[in-house]
């Protein structure tokens, strides 16, 4: 397929590497998610805020919700749109969005959270999601956990370059990626260099926001939340989850993913 190289999100901009990188058939987030809001008896009206792909979102309208998705990427949104066509797909950014109704329940996962940079947009988001949300409302957040990079493991994140490859139509996808934290402002560096074989490489510098959990904690009590759990396992975006009877939250906190379940106050 052909590739668009002039982008500011090289994998978001060509969701058909997206795809290949965050496997076509991985369905535990979804299943995820369908648990929390069966366990919190959340009711039926349901937003994704940086919906991607859409497959969390066609997964919960087959299991009976009713669930928009919400993204900034045309691209995605066009994707999503073609491979998922009964449901609905909106443009909007997740500081500003206004959708003239409100939801049941919220979720935000996959780091799409972390593209807030500053804390005034960490704050505008929260309170979009509120001010979208019925009092009562869940809300569920999935992200890189900052105290992550203070464990023995993440120092070696640090250190060392990660490689993934893939095969997509006979051509190897090589994706290798270095990260370095901007201390000041707590912010992930993270330098990609793509090639695909027979093509020049394509390389590029994003950030994310690291927030610490007593830090997530605060911004969400300041706009209208209660925190329900605060939890690093299950990580069904970074592991295979399965729908257990019970969820057993793991809350030390030291694995890769940061999550969070709060009540709208």
């Amino acid at each position: 397929m052909q590739m668009k190289l002039n982008t500011d999100n090289f994998l978001h901009s060509n969701p058909f590497l997206y795809e290949l990188f965050h496997h076509e058939d991985n369905d535990s987030m979804a299943k995820f998610i369908l648990t929390l809001l069966n366990h919190y008896k959340a009711g039926s009206k349901i937003l994704d805020v940086g919906c991607g792909l859409g497959r969390e979102v066609s997964f919960l309208n087959r299991n009976g919700y009713d669930v928009f998705g919400l993204d900034n990427s045309e691209e995605m949104l066009s994707w999503a749109q073609k491979r998922y066509p009964a449901s609905t797909f909106v443009k909007g950014d997740q500081a500003a969005f206004s959708l003239a109704q409100s939801f049941d329940a919220i979720y935000c996962v996959g780091s799409t959270f972390l593209y807030n940079f500053s804390n005034e947009t960490i704050l505008q988001s929260l309170r979009c999601f509120r001010e979208h949300l019925q009092t009562g409302g869940l809300l569920y957040l999935d992200m890189r956990n900052a105290a992550f990079f203070l464990t023995k493991e993440g120092q070696r994140w640090l250190s060392e370059e990660l490689v993934d490859r893939r095969k997509m139509n006979e051509q190897l996808v090589t994706l290798q990626t270095r990260f370095e934290i901007d201390l000041p402002n707590q912010m992930l560096m993270r330098d990609y260099c793509w090639t695909v074989s027979g093509q020049e490489p394509v390389v590029e510098h994003l950030q994310h926001r690291l927030i610490f959990p007593q830090e997530l904690v605060l911004f969400l009590e300041k706009s209208g939340f209660r925190i329900k759990e605060l939890f690093d396992e299950p990580a069904p975006h970074v592991d295979h989850y399965e729908p257990e009877q019970r969820i057993i939250f793991n809350n030390n906190l030291q694995g890769r993913r940061m999550q969070v379940i709060a009540e709208a106050v």
